[in-house]
């Protein structure tokens, strides 16, 4: 029966433009150069400029923080600047990854230098981490970058299709190859790691082996490119975003699956954006919905 329902959900949704299925809330997503906030129905309710971007977080004082590859940068919802980050050396993509720290400090993920960074409010670096592999410039030296619970960082070095665990020393405590560009990376309650890999989404227990899996080709009649962006849900709902999402006006640009790999909702607008990589879901008041990015 849960095969039927999603195989008809999946003829449904085929052919509606726009988001099919209930979001339950609404939506913080990156397209091409511009992060919005999407209301239910998939209508923009706010939007700021950007450059491409990667990374995008509703914050709890209601800002958006956000990583573009030309800067870090923290907007009010009146547009004005209120924190910014900019790498020297922007060759590449200076920075593609950014966290708020409970601590007042902002995690940043600088590409172009393959070094972790955490950078206090008024601009200044206060803790550096260099990472390998890395070459100055590079494009693909990493792409998202998380602090953990432990004081671990874990990076998606995305060239080398590996997830390294780094200790602040910079040790490296665990590794995990993945088959395409590694993306974006969460540690969920279990302590298992999810991936995104463009093809797959995969989930790997703390000794590196494949306990889940889902693949771009898993929901009959919908087609779904590149996922990106990971927001890990507290039900254990998975919501992605897909880099260059359509081919000839077809794909699927948000959506959100289940852990039985049935899709919940859909967005399939090639019009709002070609490329969605950031998605954070939020409740019906704004406030950013509890899991782990």
């Amino acid at each position: 029966m849960k095969h039927l329902m999603a195989f008809l959900l999946s003829a449904a949704v085929c052919s509606a433009a726009g988001i099919s299925g209930e979001v339950g809330g609404k939506l913080l997503a990156a397209g091409d150069r511009r992060v919005m906030i999407l209301a239910a129905d998939g209508a923009v309710a706010w939007e700021h400029p950007t450059a491409l971007t990667h990374d995008a977080w509703m914050l709890p004082n209601g800002n958006v923080l956000f990583a573009d590859g030309a800067t870090v940068t923290e907007v009010t919802p009146d547009h004005k600047v209120v924190f910014q980050y900019k790498a020297a050396e922007q060759k590449g993509g200076g920075t593609f990854s950014c966290q708020r720290l409970d601590n007042g400090l902002t995690l940043i993920g600088e590409n172009s230098t393959g070094k972790v960074l955490e950078v206090n409010p008024a601009g200044k670096v206060v803790f550096e981490l260099q990472t390998q592999p890395a070459t100055v410039g590079g494009h693909h030296n990493m792409r998202m970058v998380r602090k953990l619970a432990n004081g671990h960082y874990l990076v998606c070095h995305s060239g080398a299709h590996v997830v390294k665990e780094y200790t602040p020393k910079g040790d490296v405590v665990l590794e995990l190859k993945t088959p395409n560009i590694a993306f974006a990376a969460v540690r969920t309650g279990k302590g298992t790691t999810l991936v995104s890999s463009l093809g797959k989404l995969i989930e790997f227990d703390a000794a590196g082996k494949v306990v889940w899996e889902f693949a771009n080709t898993d929901i009959a009649g919908v087609k779904i490119t590149n996922m990106t962006g990971l927001h890990l849900l507290s039900n254990g709902n998975i919501v992605t975003g897909c880099y260059r999402a359509y081919e000839k006006g077809e794909g699927t640009g948000l959506l959100e699956i289940t852990r039985e790999k049935m899709l919940v909702w859909r967005l399939s607008d090639p019009k709002l954006a070609g490329t969605m990589m950031a998605v954070q879901k939020l409740d019906a008041s704004g406030k950013a919905m509890a899991g782990e990015r």
